[in-house]
């Protein structure tokens, strides 16, 4: 079918040009405006996940404090959103393949709407655990819908810019409660909580009447049913996990592992599991090496950035400078959505290779000078430089990630990279405890990063050769 003149070329109105090309002449005002609610409520889901992020953060110290647990425990007990998060991807992407984007994420949004409003009146170790990982679970199913949905309402050659337009919702929540405790350090951390909470039932309303699905037919193969025996290999499969997890806690600096051994288990499984019962989805007609391209760079992204969020008030702190922790969050976030932005356009225009390549190489250079740094001013300019090459680099991939698989297998496809990206956010917090225990201090343990950023940066030069997106 000829283009519509009507549509624009690659510049003009931004919001205009995310309208699918496929879109009739009849339809292009009415696609447009779907487009605009599309990229506008997915944008406001992304920001109560950054909120919630930043939130237990903030709120840690005296969280813990309060419920008299030690670092260590409450450790444990934060880390279960990142479990649920892993979870949650794994099934919300296959649900929305089955039941549509629009149902699964408004159960998501609601889902830790309620959890996180349930983090207020945790009282004992249990019940936070419980509802950060049910908080983790939510965040986690929304995740790999909005992923498929920048893919769906934008042509090919806006994806990025689509994607990192709705994932810049992150960095604005969590600058937003890192610049709210920065001028407010009294602030009672429930109040937190009670607006992240409340946030999503008000968001889940919208959704219900604005919306619109972006789906479409299903087609493409179907999972089916799997005989008994391949669910009993999930047994050995466990046993195994949780024997290598509870061995490596016995080593030094791995104590923090002991308490939540049974839990990480559940993660190999799962991701495992998922690679097996969706096979076709993933490995299928030459989707193999993308497949396993995007987890190589999904995993030590997740990794460094969850490093970063966790120590990076340590560092700060560490440098003479516990006041400007806070700060530091700050100037992170805001370079995260700058970042964000410029990557997302420059991915449109150059494709993934150098803009994302780049972005790695540069992320390398900036954690070597901020390891060193020793002075305010500079500290908080390389934090801002991490947040910008960093979250550029990360929000470009989720708009690139999605278009590797068919429209039907979208939420199948991001599920899996989003897992396995926060396996590496799980392993982030912990690879960082370790080697505090161990005697590095805070600039050595971000230094440390390098080798995870080469290794995704390598990743995405071979993807940019390898991968081709998909025809929907």
């Amino acid at each position: 079918m000829p283009s519509d003149p009507r549509l624009p070329d690659g510049g003009g109105d931004i919001v205009t040009d995310f309208v699918n090309v496929r879109a009739t002449p009849a339809r292009t005002a009415d696609a447009v405006e779907g487009a605009r609610l599309t990229i506008a409520l997915c944008f406001a889901v992304a920001v109560l996940e950054g909120f919630d992020i930043q939130a237990i953060g903030v709120a840690a110290p005296r969280l813990g404090a309060e419920l008299r647990l030690d670092s260590a425990t409450l450790g444990r007990a934060l880390s279960a959103s990142n479990i649920g998060l892993v979870l949650g991807a794994t099934i919300g992407g296959w649900l929305a393949d089955l039941w549509g984007r629009k149902p699964v994420l408004i159960a998501a949004v609601l889902a830790f709407g309620a959890f996180t409003l349930g983090t207020m009146y945790a009282e004992t170790y249990e019940l936070l655990f419980a509802a950060r990982l049910g908080a983790g679970f939510g965040f986690g199913a929304a995740l790999p819908n909005i992923m498929a949905m920048a893919a769906e309402v934008s042509p090919p050659e806006k994806r990025g810019t689509t994607a990192t337009m709705m994932f810049c919702g992150m960095p604005a929540g969590g600058g937003t409660v890192a610049l709210i405790s920065w001028l407010t350090p009294a602030q009672d951390w429930r109040q937190l909580f009670l607006i992240g909470g409340l946030s999503p039932v008000v968001l889940a309303s919208a959704l219900f009447l604005l919306m619109r699905e972006t789906r479409g037919a299903r087609t493409g193969p179907s999972d089916g049913g799997r005989p008994v025996w391949h669910w009993l290999a999930l047994i050995p499969l466990y046993a195994a996990s949780y024997a290598a997890l509870l061995y490596a806690s016995m080593k030094p600096g791995a104590a923090s592992l002991g308490g939540i051994t049974a839990w990480l288990a559940i993660l190999p499984t799962v991701v495992v599991a998922y690679m097996f019962v969706h096979r076709q989805v993933l490995f299928g007609a030459g989707r193999a090496l993308p497949s396993l391209l995007l987890w190589v760079v999904f995993l030590p992204t997740l990794l460094i950035l969850y490093l970063i969020l966790n120590w990076l008030p340590t560092l700060v702190a560490a440098k003479g400078f516990p006041r400007d922790a806070s700060q530091a969050s700050v100037w992170f976030n805001a370079g995260s959505i700058a970042g964000a932005l410029a990557c997302g356009r420059l991915v449109d225009r150059f494709g993934v290779r150098w803009p994302i390549t780049f972005a790695y190489a540069a992320l390398i250079a900036v954690l070597i000078a901020l390891a060193r740094a020793e002075t305010l001013p500079l500290i908080l300019l390389l934090s801002g430089a991490a947040g910008f090459v960093l979250i550029g680099a990360q929000f470009a991939l989720y708009g690139a990630a999605a278009s590797y698989y068919p429209t039907a297998m979208r939420g199948r496809g991001s599920g899996a990279a989003i897992a396995w990206g926060r396996l590496g956010s799980v392993a982030g917090p912990l690879a960082g405890g370790y080697l505090l225990a161990g005697g590095a201090t805070a600039g050595s343990v971000v230094l440390s990063l390098s080798p995870a950023a080469i290794i995704a940066g390598v990743g995405v030069l071979l993807l940019s050769f390898i991968g081709k997106p998909a025809a929907d």
